[in-house]
C-alpha cells in the first residue's frame, strides 16, 4: 500500500551501502514519484566524487550537499576528482572517478 509517509529520500553513499544500494533507492524513489537528493557525511574527495558522478547520472536528482571534502586538511596524496567551478561542483573527463593516487 502506498502510504505517502515520505516527501523525498536523501541518499548518503556510504550510510545506504554504497552505489548498487544507492541505485536500488533511486529506483524505489522513481516509482514512488518522489523527490531525491544526495548528501554525504564527512567523507574525503574520493567518495564525494562518487557521489557526484552518481548524482550527475541521474535526472531525478533534485539537490545535492557535497560539500564534507571542503572541511577536511589538504590532502596531497590524491589529485583529480571532482573540482569546484563558481560554486557548481564540476565531474571529470577521465575514465572512472578520475582520482590519482600520488604516493
Amino acid at each position: 500500500a502506498n502510504l505517502n509517509a515520505v516527501d523525498g529520500f536523501n541518499i548518503k553513499l556510504m550510510k545506504c551501502g554504497g552505489l548498487y544500494r544507492a541505485l536500488q533507492i533511486i529506483h524505489i524513489a522513481e516509482s514512488a514519484n518522489k523527490d531525491l537528493m544526495i548528501g554525504c557525511m564527512l567523507e574525503s574527495k574520493v567518495s564525494i566524487t562518487a557521489a557526484a558522478s552518481l548524482a550527475a547520472s541521474q535526472t531525478i536528482m533534485i539537490k545535492a550537499d557535497l560539500d564534507s571534502h571542503l572541511h577536511l586538511k589538504e590532502q596531497h596524496e590524491i589529485s583529480g576528482g571532482i573540482t569546484m567551478e563558481n560554486g557548481t561542483i564540476v565531474c571529470p573527463d577521465k575514465l572512472g572517478l578520475g582520482i590519482d593516487i600520488n604516493m
